[in-house]
């Protein structure tokens, strides 16, 4: 998107030079406002002007009529910035609802924050923001606007007022303002731009006459020039500039004149949003359409090529209007056939919404309800449950009702989605039509309501024998697949880690034969964090990698196995890597994403910035994933929550901070309950508001009650199969305990725990959860009486080497990366921007940034800076 420029109402060559000066006063202002109606080359202009700037400088994103949503709007904006960006802060940004779990006014102060942050300045242009009237959206880009510094310009684009005050902005002389008066074509301008469509001379009457019509708008002049161009005079003579004569002017000048062959194309094509060749050729029964698009589109009639879509064409919006029209007068009787072949053809195609489109306008409802019924069971497969509710919340409950396969994807839309009330409100219902004869089979029922208890009660869920129906012999595979998947998540949230991998395992065999991708990368997630928990984490590191690099990022089936390589990444100490990929999550994730999922790519996020000393925004993910959990009963994540917010603050050394949490999270009344004076059965809450109490205790220096409460922890665990949570009690424990042991007991006593739990399993958790003790494995390495593979030594450098070690060798690039790196690192060295870098190489942008993550990781760096100083240190 980084790369696009805006379509051009006018043809690329025609630049108007004063216009581009006067908008190039907008490096002098906050924001500039391009105030015009359609047509007047708004986009034209941006075009030019995005073109005389150097490359990486502007953000731009066309917006679209869908885009007026906040979730979808602020994603899209996220993306825009990050294409020229790569490392621009999107903490600002919740992506969890329409009401976005935040004052706007917050919100816009956080992402004018990030904006100042970023070095060098940017432009961010904002193209057709007359889509937009959705408050929320507003009222964060008039708090963004009021609150930017000098480093960031924004330009908006759009035919009206946007919806927020600019008086403020007016008073203080931080606008430019561009409007229709400024856009207007000059009589020189539109001489130049009939020599530019090929056009006889034009007297100066002529223009005088035209500019009196259109009082210089760019649509009708060029209309009225395409008309001079092809008929001459009379053209200009019979020309009316307003819009109705424009419309009429397509209908008796454009559609007039096609051959009886062409103008029967244009008509039946109007009931397209786009085409290509293959779909005219289908729909409208007939051969040869792709040649013909390309002849058309060479004409200039109106016809615009598809972004991003090779092929494809939509028709300019007055025209596709006028034709809809057109065609509904001529031949009314074939539009019905027409919608129902190209719902057909999109159906074969997999394009749902597009199918779904056409179906709605034909005159047979069943048609549109089996459409319907089979989207949105495809949807669910694939994870899709947005679209599932976008499409069915309009419908009226009877005709919900009335169709229980639409039931189905409603219910595990609306489960997923964390909707539960309205869930079982459906559930209920389809419970209630249970004796109906087309009413869904008994095993489907069951395990739509398992499934919605799980998610509605997460560790309160207690599913009894209810399961073991459908499990038995003759159950349909997907509904086996399924309850194998909730039970595995199920037994993963109880600690019972080989009962979880066993099933999860079988799950994700049974979901690939039945397509179910979303829950079979759901299955991947379980297992991945199962393995990581059981402390397994490098047998299944292979496989987390290999699931991720099939795996488009479009799928919602990416998110699931993105959140399981952060996972891999962070624990090998990747950190550059596993940062990269939690803001390219915090991007995507949704209120439909796994918990797992949301709560992990937050935390890992978090505990990565407060490593890089960014702890105002690590805070800040917190208290949004906190809001987060409270749409439903999330102990568990809660209680990890609480955990890294304790460590950031121990860490931090701020017992005020430290106070007020023990206080909101009542550690001190739990500690008076006695609640880790005796060991139980593992329970994570309960582990992870133990250690929480642990730092707190530690930090008011009551050492030994915090030493009474990890060894019950620790005893606890040592019953569980919960490995690397016992190995993170046990390392703050021996930290605890080191100042009470002579130097020999120290070293024997971290001999043992590496001897029980092994060397690799002392991963980036450890560290980072038991501070303190990197200096013991340390001085158990300067001993000499542990030996790690080197390879271990280096992944952990910056624990495990002193500061009085000699400075590393600079690195021998050659040695360590490809050929296409070590280019593409060069260019890095040159000062290039990822853009240049792209144009240099010749490789699309992402595969640029892809490229870079891997030199980052190769040489254990977190960003460019780095990389360079690597190189050429200080």
């Amino acid at each position: 998107m980084d790369d696009r420029k805006p379509s051009s109402a006018i043809a690329p060559g025609f630049a108007r030079e004063e216009l581009l000066e006067l908008l190039s006063h907008c490096e002098h202002f906050p924001l500039t406002l391009l105030l015009a109606p359609a047509g007047s080359g708004k986009s034209t202009l941006l075009a030019h002007w995005q073109a005389s700037r150097p490359l990486g400088t502007v953000a731009y994103y066309p917006i679209q009529a869908r885009d007026n949503e906040p979730v979808r709007f602020f994603r899209r904006l996220a993306e825009c910035i990050r294409g020229q960006v790569e490392d621009f802060d999107i903490s600002w940004f919740n992506p969890f609802g329409g009401d976005m779990h935040q004052a706007p006014e917050a919100v816009g102060e956080y992402l004018a924050d990030a904006l100042d942050r970023i070095d060098g300045g940017l432009y961010i242009v904002l193209d057709d923001l007359q889509h937009i009237n959705q408050t929320t959206i507003l009222d964060v880009l008039s708090t963004m606007l009021e609150r930017l510094s000098a480093s960031t310009r924004v330009i908006l684009s759009s035919r009206n007022h946007p919806g927020f005050p600019l008086s403020r902005l007016k008073l203080e002389n931080k606008l430019l303002s561009i409007d229709q008066h400024d856009l207007r074509l000059s009589a020189g301008q539109i001489q130049q731009l009939n020599a530019h469509l090929g056009g006889p001379s034009l007297s100066p009457a002529y223009v005088d006459n035209l500019m009196a019509m259109t009082e210089g708008w760019v649509a009708g002049v060029k209309v009225a020039l395409l008309a001079y161009a092809r008929f001459g005079t009379i053209a200009l003579e019979r020309f009316n500039g307003s819009q109705p004569e424009i419309v009429d002017y397509f209908g008796h000048v454009v559609l007039k004149r096609l051959s009886p062959h062409l103008r029967e194309f244009f008509l039946s094509s109007a009931i397209f949003e786009r085409f290509d060749g293959d779909l005219c050729d289908q729909v409208l029964e007939r051969s040869g359409s792709a040649l013909l698009l390309e002849d058309i589109a060479g004409r200039e009639l109106f016809m615009l090529p598809v972004e991003n879509q090779p092929g494809w064409y939509r028709y300019h919006a007055l025209l596709h209007d006028f034709l809809g029209k057109r065609l509904a007068v001529e031949q009314p009787h074939s539009i019905a056939r027409l919608n129902q072949r190209a719902a057909q053809c999109f159906r074969q195609r997999g394009e749902f919404e597009q199918a779904l489109l056409h179906a709605q306008r034909c005159t047979d409802p069943a048609l549109f309800h089996l459409m319907l019924e089979d989207a949105c069971e495809q949807w669910v497969r694939i994870g899709h449950f947005a679209d599932v509710l976008k499409w069915l919340e309009p419908l009226s409950e009877t005709e919900l009702f009335a169709r229980p396969r639409l039931l189905v994807p409603m219910i595990y839309a609306l489960t997923l989605s964390r909707r539960f009330h309205q869930a079982r409100y459906c559930l209920d219902e389809l419970l209630a039509r249970a004796s109906d004869e087309a009413s869904v089979d008994e095993p489907t029922r069951k395990l739509l309501a398992l499934n919605l208890e799980l998610f509605q009660f997460d560790l309160g869920f207690v599913p009894g024998e209810r399961w073991s129906s459908l499990l038995g012999p003759g159950v349909q595979p997907n509904v086996r697949a399924l309850t194998l998947t909730l039970l595995s998540y199920h037994h993963l949230m109880n600690a019972r880690l080989e009962q979880a991998i066993h099933m999860a395992l079988e799950a994700k065999a049974l979901l690939a034969q039945t397509g179910h991708s979303f829950l079979e990368s759901y299955a991947d997630l379980i297992i991945a964090l199962c393995n990581r928990n059981a402390g397994r984490a490098t047998s299944a590191r292979k496989d987390v990698c290999s699931d991720y690099q099939r795996t488009e990022r479009s799928s919602p089936a990416w998110v699931n196995r993105a959140t399981a390589m952060v996972v891999a990444l962070y624990e090998q100490n990747q950190l550059a890597a596993a940062q990269q990929l939690c803001e390219d999550l915090m991007a995507v994730v949704s209120s439909s994403s796994a918990t797992e999922a949301i709560a992990t790519v937050h935390i890992t996020l978090s505990r990565l910035l407060y490593r890089r000393q960014s702890h105002g925004r690590a805070g800040r993910l917190l208290e949004q994933l906190s809001r987060v959990l409270q749409l439903g009963n999330y102990a568990r994540f809660a209680s990890q929550v609480a955990q890294e917010s304790m460590r950031q603050a121990f860490l931090a050394g701020r017992p005020a901070a430290l106070d007020a949490l023990a206080q909101r999270l009542g550690i001190e009344e739990r500690l008076a309950a006695g609640e880790w004076e005796r060991a139980r059965p593992y329970d994570e809450c309960w582990e992870r508001y133990g250690l929480a109490a642990v730092y707190w205790l530690v930090m008011r220096g009551a050492q030994p009650r915090a030493s009474r409460i990890l060894n019950v922890l620790a005893q606890s665990l040592r019953q569980s199969e919960m490995n690397a949570r016992a190995l993170v009690v046990e390392a703050n424990l021996l930290v605890l305990g080191a100042p009470q042991l002579s130097r020999d007991e120290q070293l024997r006593a971290l001999l043992q725990l590496v001897e029980r739990f092994g060397i690799v399993n002392i991963n980036r958790s450890v560290f980072d959860e038991a501070p303190g003790f990197a200096e013991a494995v340390l001085g158990l390495l300067q001993s000499g009486l542990l030996e790690v593979p080197e390879k271990y030594r280096e992944t952990y450098a910056e624990f495990l080497v002193t500061e009085s070690a000699a400075p590393a060798a600079v690195p021998d690039i050659a040695s360590l990366l490809t050929g296409k790196e070590v280019e593409i690192f060069d260019c890095l060295l040159s000062g290039l921007s990822n853009t240049q870098i792209s144009a240099r190489t010749g490789i699309a942008l992402s595969t640029t940034k892809w490229h870079l993550k891997n030199i980052y990781s190769k040489l254990n760096v977190s960003n460019r800076t780095e990389a360079i100083l690597s190189v050429h240190p200080r």
